[in-house]
């Protein structure tokens, strides 16, 4: 008798130290996107399997914490929803790549599950090619060249950042070309050879050029704030996911580009710069 009581003390111990875990809520990325066809999203290009969307400046790429939604997969649910519905939250709601909310851009997403898995593909092969124009403070030290620091992402204040760190660091490969250049400021061609968080921010400033509109990686802010100093109103971040190509499901190689942002616009014809089309 004095076992049973024993055994059963032990069983109502465990059982209060054991409670069942609560289910955890899913993340948004990977809940249904609720369509949203107030949000306007022009299409760059569209062959029923691979859509291109042209990203304002400010807009999500996708569902997270605070969009909910209000992204560029909501308004891609609003015109395509049937299809990115089929793909699933495995495969991304049919997003293929995301741009930061301060880049505006072109963004491929998948219609069918062929046409995401091939475009994945070459961007897990690195046969993508991305191109991004972006205005910046001073000039590289050459017209062309690459910059190859290793980058690491570390937790800086409420914000992920990549930095040099002086060992390890994943490889990190952006190329550039200066197109049009005056006293204080150039217009960059800019190819990122990898996918590091922030890579093209990171890499210009390292070489001495931080993007106009710089809030993160430039030498009078620090690392762990997206706020402007006071007295200094926030300036949009002159970069842009200009061009892409790709291989479509045809087999035929596909360039699909951007419409220059009016702010990168005004920029460059103030100083006199060729546009580029």
């Amino acid at each position: 008798m004095l076992g049973q009581r024993r055994m059963f003390a032990k069983r109502s111990m465990s059982s209060n130290h054991h409670k069942p875990k609560q289910p955890q809520p899913a993340r948004p990325e990977r809940l249904l996107p609720k369509a949203n066809a107030k949000i306007r999203v022009n299409i760059l290009y569209d062959d029923g399997h691979v859509l291109a969307l042209d990203k304002p400046i400010g807009l999500p790429t996708q569902p997270g914490r605070g969009h909910i939604a209000d992204t560029l997969v909501n308004a891609a649910f609003a015109t395509h929803g049937e299809a990115l519905c089929k793909l699933g939250a495995d495969r991304d709601w049919g997003l293929l790549h995301r741009l930061d909310m301060d880049v505006g851009g072109v963004v491929l997403m998948g219609l069918t599950e062929i046409g995401y898995d091939n475009v994945r593909a070459q961007f897990e092969d690195r046969t993508i090619a991305k191109k991004y124009l972006a205005i910046a403070h001073n000039a590289p030290p050459a017209d062309t060249g690459r910059c190859t620091r290793a980058l690491t992402e570390v937790i800086r204040g409420d914000m992920k950042v990549s930095v040099n760190l002086p060992r390890g660091g994943e490889d990190a490969q952006t190329r550039w070309k200066v197109l049009s250049k005056s006293k204080t400021h150039c217009l960059l061609e800019v190819e990122p050879l990898t996918g590091r968080l922030h890579q093209i921010r990171a890499h210009l400033a390292m070489v001495g050029c931080p993007i106009v509109g710089e809030r993160v990686y430039r030498p009078d802010l620090p690392p762990n704030t997206s706020r402007a100093p006071a007295g200094r109103a926030m300036d949009p971040l002159l970069l842009q996911a200009w061009e892409i190509e790709f291989r479509c499901v045809a087999g035929t190689m596909q360039r699909v580009r951007s419409k220059l942002g009016i702010d990168m616009l005004q920029f460059a014809t103030q100083q006199r710069w060729q546009i580029p089309v």
